[in-house]
């Protein structure tokens, strides 16, 4: 998935580590080097599973998948770059971001994204602006693929079949529907577009870094507007994620996998008990519509 690896979840690193022999980890070829991997992997992975000529695994061709590719590395690209910039703004020492590929290519082809930050955030104007540029400048990123791809759904002749994978579409989904006039089709009865699948996918990694848990996004931008009570609301949601379960095992997973890898509880800031003012009020809020618009109870299920 894609993710953000913050200061306080990493100790700022030592010399050696960046002049010494990993140093090479940061050099902007391995990053490109990186990003040239993952270009592949989902440009191979979004020809095999969203197109009809299937790429290269399937005896098509490798452009076949760069509808997918392209727009989803620019929805990820974007939103880690939202991340970097706003390091760069308050100075803090941050990587470039690291793209991620999977080699699991029949799935989307990638891992995510992340940057590093090196250096622990102090305070919360740092702490919120850094954690909610990269979710919100990614979701204006998808907004215009999502539009073109809504659109370019193809009816099936047939219902989806037992052991189809289908993808539940979120309120950002139906009201692009509704501003375009394609009317209200669901995944069962349409083939998607390469390029809608990437916006899907890349609305699906907005809502799972706006969790608020932890050291996500979603965590940061709780921690600042919450303050001492950040791990209190962050239990709540990870017990509502499990409780999910029910409906379907995606946010149980994450939410469960997320607290135990990064912790609930987010580091305290220098100015906890300051309030956060208006304006920064206001993007913690766009932040939770943001997450209403990309939530999904079942994202993916098979028939």
């Amino acid at each position: 998935m894609e993710g953000f690896l913050p200061g306080g979840s990493i100790p700022p690193p030592s010399r050696a580590w960046r002049l010494g022999r990993w140093s090479w980890l940061e050099h902007p070829l391995f990053h490109t080097l990186l990003l040239a991997a993952t270009f592949v992997t989902t440009t191979l992975a979004g020809g095999y599973a969203f197109t009809d000529a299937g790429g290269p695994l399937r005896g098509g061709r490798f452009s076949d998948g760069l509808s997918f590719s392209i727009p989803l590395l620019v929805i990820l690209g974007t939103h880690e770059l939202g991340h970097y910039a706003m390091c760069r703004r308050y100075g803090l020492a941050a990587t470039l971001p690291y793209f991620l590929p999977s080699p699991f290519v029949n799935l989307i082809g990638t891992f995510g994204a992340l940057i590093r930050i090196k250096e622990p955030i102090r305070n919360k104007r740092q702490l919120l602006d850094v954690g909610a540029a990269g979710p919100l400048t990614g979701f204006l990123a998808a907004i215009p693929f999502l539009f073109y791809g809504v659109t370019r759904a193809r009816p099936v002749a047939v219902a989806a079949a037992g052991g189809s994978v289908l993808f539940d579409y979120p309120m950002a989904v139906r009201l692009a529907q509704r501003l375009t006039g394609t009317g209200f089709y669901t995944s069962a009865g349409v083939h998607e577009h390469p390029t809608f699948m990437a916006a899907w996918f890349g609305l699906l990694i907005t809502t799972l870094n706006l969790l608020p848990v932890g050291q996500l996004d979603g965590g940061h931008v709780l921690r600042a507007a919450a303050g001492k009570r950040q791990p209190m609301i962050s239990l709540v949601a990870v017990l509502l994620a499990v409780a999910s379960a029910f409906r379907g095992p995606t946010w149980a997973i994450f939410a469960l996998v997320a607290a135990l890898l990064i912790g609930i509880r987010h580091p305290p800031v220098e100015d906890d008990d300051a309030p956060l003012g208006f304006g920064r009020a206001l993007v913690a809020l766009a932040c939770v519509a943001v997450f209403l618009l990309c939530f999904s109870m079942v994202p993916i299920s098979i028939t």
